[in-house]
Parts: structure tokens; C-alpha cells; sequence
């Protein structure tokens, strides 16, 4: 066959890697997202639901190791996301008392990017990277805010942090033990126990360089996080190859995927049923990101599109094309950084 056939490259897009013992994980996952939604829409508080599940987005890190190192990590990691909501969250009040400054979410999540990165690849987290921050930054910022509303953001998050620890800590028993190194709930690298470690330059070049670029185009376009987020995933990833493969898992899954949250939110259902749905679809990625990115694309798009338009309802016609554009750009940025730098990790012993 042809070396340059696209065919291999396709199976590998394509390929499913085999049950791995994830159900457990998946459910915790999806409690740990579906126990704070119903607290919040049980006392009439779904606009604060961003908050709930970024705190609670602290359960999907360290599912390759042992339960200690795993609760260490899940502290780390939810004390950086309990931050990314609180600058986030200050932006957005920022940009509802100054009208025209809500661009400010650009340079500052090209930094948090950055320092993010270096953190989690230096204290060795997996997933490794800063999408669940970067993330957790840009919804905030997105969604209007006035002072009031930055002791409910800390106080909501911390609670889906405790929440989330408690729950990995009351499921250890059911889980397998340490996962060999796969792909991570964000296709961003491999387990953490051989991670290498990068250059400044590179994660300069990767995260403050490609992110500020993403972000920048998008703000005219549409909503500048999801670039910025779509952007990180491949530039995250050990080479070249990866990066380029990754790119197109997230652009595929993407595509189809909003086409699923379009034909949820379209449907118009009650925010019982969406809360229901959302942690199905928690599950559900969980069951797939190791296996194939793609495939996990496909509920973590509706899953991600469901929870902004349930904190804050805009038409959704707009909300997924918005969420389509703007995972172009910022894998496109991803792309043309990656084929002009060519940068790899370096061996941690290097």
C-alpha cells in the first residue's frame, strides 16, 4: 500500500481501544457533576451551575494512579480550577462595569495557559495541561457578573471540589488499579509516572503564543475560549504526529457533536432532563477518552454546550455554530504552530 495513503492514519482516527475497566470512573464522573447540578436547581440557582461543574470537573484527574498520590493530585488540581473560576469570574465582572474589556480574557488565559502547564507537567497531574482551566477561565469570563457574584463562584466551587474528593475518595474499592499510560480525558498526553518534561520555549511557543493567537481571532468571530480551549488539546500532545492526530479527533468529534447538542437543546427540555443527559454524557466520555478522543468528542460537546446554555440561555442555533467556528480556529492555530516548530518533548532525564 501506498506510505502515504490516508487510509492508516484514518484507522487510527478511527480505532476504538478495548474496554479498559472504566464504568467505575464513569460513574463517579457523572455524579460528580449530576449531586451538585441537582443541590443548584433545587434551590433555584442553575446560574451558578459553570461553577459546580468546574469544581467538579477535579474528579477526572489522577484516574492512572494509586488512590493517595490520585487525592493529592485531585487537591492540586481542584485548588488551580477553584482559581480558574475566580479569574474568570473576575473578568466577567470587569467586562459588565467597563463595556469593551471583555477581550482582557485573551492575554490573561494565555498566561494562566502557560503557568498551568509548566505546573502540571512538573507535579506530574494526568491529565496533563491546562484545558479543564483554561476552560474553567473562559466560561467564566463569558457568562455577565457583577461583584456580588465572586463569593458564589468561590463558595459553589470549593463545595463540587469537596464533593468530587469525597466521592473518589468512597470509590477507590470499586476502581481498577493503575491504567498503563493512555490517552487522557482531554487527549493531552500520557500517564503521568513517565511523563518528560519541556523547555520554557516550547510551552511559550505551544500555550502563551497559540492560545493569545486562537483567542485573538475568535473574538471576532464568536466566543473566544473555545478557540483557545481547542487549541491547547493538540499542542499538548508528545510530537508532531500526535498533535496532528489529536487535531483532527477533536475536529470530528466536534462537528458531530454539535450537531447532537443542537438536536438536545433545539428539543427545549427541562433543566431536570439536561442535568440527566449531562451526566450521562459524563459517563459516557469518560468510557471513551481513553480509547478514542473522538468518539469521547461526541459527548463532551453536547455535555459542555448544555451546562453553558443551562448557566446562561442564548439562542442555540448561535451557541453551536459559535462552538464550531471557533474549534476550527483554534485547531487550525494548533496545526500551523505545530508544523512550524516541530518541537518535541524533551526526555525528562535531557
Amino acid at each position: 500500500m501506498n506510505s502515504r495513503s490516508p487510509l492508516p492514519h484514518l484507522r487510527r482516527m478511527l480505532h476504538v481501544g478495548p474496554y479498559g475497566g472504566e464504568l467505575p470512573v464513569a460513574l463517579r464522573a457523572a455524579a460528580s457533576v449530576a449531586v451538585p447540578m441537582l443541590v443548584l436547581w433545587a434551590t433555584g440557582h442553575l446560574e451558578w451551575s459553570l461553577y459546580a461543574t468546574f469544581g467538579a470537573f477535579t474528579s477526572l484527574f489522577g484516574r492512572t494512579v494509586p488512590i493517595r498520590p490520585r487525592l493529592v493530585m485531585q487537591v492540586q488540581a481542584g485548588a488551580v480550577l477553584v482559581a480558574s473560576v475566580l479569574v474568570g469570574t473576575l473578568i466577567a465582572v470587569l467586562a459588565s462595569a467597563v463595556p469593551g474589556t471583555g477581550w482582557v480574557v485573551v492575554p490573561v488565559a494565555a498566561l494562566w495557559a502557560t503557568g498551568v502547564a509548566i505546573v502540571s507537567h512538573r507535579l506530574r497531574w494526568h491529565p496533563p495541561g491546562p484545558l479543564f482551566p483554561v476552560f474553567a477561565l473562559g466560561a467564566c469570563s463569558s457568562v455577565p457578573a457583577g461583584a456580588d457574584r465572586l463569593p458564589v463562584a468561590l463558595a459553589v466551587a470549593v463545595a463540587a471540589v469537596l464533593f468530587a474528593l469525597a466521592l473518589t475518595a468512597a470509590f477507590a474499592r470499586f476502581e481498577p488499579g493503575p491504567l498503563p499510560a493512555v490517552a487522557t480525558a482531554t487527549g493531552t498526553g500520557t500517564a503521568t509516572a513517565t511523563g518528560p518534561e519541556w523547555t520554557i520555549s516550547h510551552y511559550l511557543v505551544r500555550y502563551a503564543a497559540g492560545v493569545a493567537v486562537a483567542g485573538g481571532i475568535a473574538t471576532a468571530v464568536g466566543h473566544p475560549y473555545w478557540a483557545m480551549v481547542a487549541a491547547v488539546v493538540p499542542m499538548s500532545a508528545p510530537d508532531a504526529a500526535g498533535a496532528l492526530m489529536r487535531a483532527a479527533q477533536r475536529l470530528a468529534g466536534t462537528l458531530v457533536g454539535v450537531l447532537l447538542a443542537w438536536a438536545l437543546l433545539t428539543a427545549g427540555p427541562p433543566p431536570l432532563v439536561v442535568i440527566a443527559v449531562a451526566a450521562l454524557l459524563q459517563a459516557g466520555a469518560e468510557l471513551y477518552v481513553g480509547r478514542n478522543y473522538a468518539v469521547a468528542m461526541l459527548f463532551i460537546t453536547p455535555l459542555a454546550l448544555s451546562m453553558t446554555h443551562l448557566a446562561h440561555p442564548v439562542p442555540v442555533a448561535g451557541l453551536v455554530s459559535d462552538r464550531a467556528v471557533d474549534t476550527l480556529v483554534g485547531v487550525v492555530v494548533a496545526v500551523v504552530i505545530t508544523l512550524l516548530t516541530h518541537e518535541r518533548r524533551q526526555d525528562a532525564a535531557g
